[in-house]
């Protein structure tokens, strides 16, 4: 067994892990990032392969070699998923992703708090574990700066510290400084979208993107190629990690990356992390020894690797003494409405894909939810049919109206007719914790390592979350008719499994009995053991995460360089 020694061990360097990689490194830190997938270069994503990229997922994980399985309860035999929406090499997710870059709402750090204060305890569902976070948008704020600048994120600010500004989102919380990009370009369907949207009485804006609008960094803005969700970005316009931070830690000198490597387990004496083991392309079995561990990879992962750390002093996983681990599983539950024009073109897929123009009047508590019988809300966008607008994307994703069939001449001449001519108006609606939305292990399906695969047991469709989609169905059908489609149909709800940016597991909060790590990410058992990502958030929002999952890592990595490193030990 090769052993290798280091001031900082992180797994999975994606979204997060870059992120701490990067501080970590540049502070003077010696780092080594385990990385389960290769690491690719822009020069990797020029072919524009559609085939490849979106409907064979090369940039995610092999449901084959690293299956995770889904139940919707405890009952039910439990199946392997279809596909994986997270990433699987340096960079993670923010390679592939759709790049939505939100901060979330000031009243989405203290949900449940902002809910008894508004419409009393009994809003909230008995068997709801929604729960506050233990740290403030406020406190959160220059982190979010912090990492809009780092990044490179386009958008338009529409709350500088309480002035409201026209064109971008009112109801966002006040920030100090405006984006560091302006706005992308709007396309035909984010035309259609905002001057409907704006005839209800609603307020329409760009939605921010982590993809630059303009040459920034040494970076060239974005092209509008169309080849944007589920493809890496052929010339660094998108701002993923991979070409917006980890050039920062190589730069450093302190940071090494080891890629195809399949970490197995965290090793502990009881009172602290000693290292992370892992298995390497060559299938040796490795271990590096470490001063400060941390986890960062994809929640079922990072929920995964603490279950198989388990210790005599942490049965049920390492660092569990709390019994939450694996616990209160979110995810966002989506709805779509389809607007097809006769009489126009609106080639929906051109540009990038993902939530191009947006509104958040229905989002969060930005609006009276007295007498819906629900509470939260949803963010609502015009899109594509499947996040990525190309052909197959279309075609794979696109649900056509009642009485046309999915194959044959008249799906042909529908997809035809149609594939320019269409617009899709799409919600993202939150999904409150419950503590039997769960990950554990599941006992007969390993992955190509021979460990177990992560289970999840979860199924959306309780009372709060169901009377929440019928409303924001409503609303995104009359946004669609305020277009002035000629045709506007629903597409049909999931079944109950997982959708996309699942968050829980390592839940975050104030109390070590009810919570796995403190405000800082460390966890309450052992000091030195860091956990990162959204598996800590211990509530969602209506908001893609990505952008608060990189302002959480610099808040992070800063409680690291300037309290950690001085004085080891609890930071709470």
């Amino acid at each position: 067994m090769a052993i290798e020694k280091t001031d900082v061990v992180i797994v999975g360097v994606g979204a997060a892990g870059a992120v701490l990689a990067a501080e970590l490194s540049k502070a003077g830190m010696k780092v080594i990032g385990l990385e389960r997938g290769p690491r690719l270069t822009t020069a990797d994503f020029r072919p524009h392969d559609e085939l490849r990229f979106f409907q064979r997922q090369d940039l995610r994980p092999n449901v084959k070699r690293q299956p995770v399985t889904w139940r919707p309860n405890a009952k039910a035999r439990a199946v392997p998923l279809r596909n994986l929406s997270y990433g699987n090499g340096a960079g993670g997710g923010t390679i592939h992703y759709g790049a939505v870059s939100w901060r979330f709402h000031a009243d989405d750090f203290r949900a449940r708090s902002a809910t008894i204060e508004r419409y009393g305890a009994a809003a909230i569902p008995e068997d709801s574990s929604l729960a506050d976070w233990p740290l403030s948008h406020a406190e959160l704020e220059p982190f979010y700066e912090r990492a809009e600048y780092e990044i490179g994120v386009s958008g338009k600010a529409g709350n500088l510290d309480g002035r409201k500004v026209e064109g971008g989102n009112v109801f966002e919380a006040p920030r100090k400084r405006d984006y560091p990009l302006p706005p992308l370009q709007t396309d035909q369907s984010g035309v259609l979208f905002d001057e409907a949207a704006r005839k209800l009485g609603l307020h329409p804006f760009s939605a921010p993107h982590a993809i630059i609008s303009q040459d920034y960094r040494g970076r060239t803005g974005c092209t509008y190629c169309g080849f944007c969700q589920a493809f890496g970005c052929h010339v660094g316009a998108k701002s993923s990690t991979l070409v917006s931070v980890l050039p920062q830690a190589d730069a450093s000198g302190n940071f090494r990356l080891i890629t195809g490597a399949m970490c197995y387990r965290v090793n502990s004496d009881g009172a602290r992390a000693t290292g992370i083991s892992y298995y390497g392309l060559d299938n040796s079995d490795n271990t590096i020894e470490a001063e400060i561990v941390i986890l960062s990879p994809f929640i079922y992962d990072n929920t995964r690797l603490l279950l198989l750390s388990r210790t005599d002093k942490f049965p049920n996983g390492l660092a569990n003494s709390s019994g939450q681990l694996g616990k209160h599983i979110m995810a966002h539950i989506g709805a779509k409405v389809y607007a097809a024009f006769d009489s126009r073109y609106v080639n929906n897929y051109m540009g990038p894909n993902a939530q191009k123009h947006a509104l958040d009047d229905f989002n969060a508590d930005n609006y009276d939810h007295g007498g819906l019988g629900f509470i939260r809300g949803s963010q609502v966008a015009v899109a594509t049919a499947n996040t990525e607008g190309g052909p197959i994307g279309t075609a794979m994703g696109m649900e056509p109206p009642h009485g046309t069939p999915r194959w044959g001449a008249a799906y042909r001449d529908f997809m035809a007719r149609y594939f320019a001519r269409h617009a899709v108006v799409i919600s993202e609606t939150e999904n409150l914790p419950y503590a039997d939305h769960t990950i554990d292990l599941d006992p007969d399906v390993r992955d190509a390592w021979g460990l177990p695969a992560p289970r999840i047991t979860y199924d959306w469709r309780r009372p709060n979350e169901i009377k929440g989609v019928a409303f924001i169905q409503d609303k995104l059908e009359g946004v669609a008719r305020a277009m002035g489609a000629t045709h506007v149909w629903r597409a049909p709800l999931s079944g109950g499994g997982p959708g996309p940016h699942t968050q829980g597991g390592t839940r975050m909060g104030s109390d070590p009995k009810t919570s796995v790590v403190n405000r800082y990410s460390q966890s309450w058992d052992i000091p030195n053991l860091f956990i990162v990502g959204s598996s800590t958030h211990p509530s969602m929002s209506g908001f893609n995460p990505t952008l608060t999952i990189q302002a959480v890592a610099y808040w992070t990595a800063d409680a690291i360089v300037n309290k950690y490193k001085k004085s080891p030990g609890p930071l709470v």
